[in-house]
């Protein structure tokens, strides 16, 4: 199953795990754990992911606009 999300909603996912990605790194110095660092590599990946989302949506109305 395919969830379709707003750009609000991708902008607003891409900074929650950017500030994830950001936790986990601070746990990950605190306390070296490959936990932490799976978790932190796993956040970079979704916030990418939604960044391009973003990105090709913006992308789409601009192609609208014309």
């Amino acid at each position: 199953m395919r969830v379709q999300l707003t750009k609000t909603e991708c902008i607003w996912l891409a900074e929650l795990a950017k500030k994830e990605k950001e936790n986990a790194a601070a746990l990950h110095e605190a306390c070296p754990n490959r936990l932490f660092l799976l978790r932190q590599e796993n956040m970079e990946a979704l916030e990418s992911k939604l960044n391009g989302a973003v990105q090709r949506e913006i992308q789409r109305e601009r192609s609208d606009d014309r």
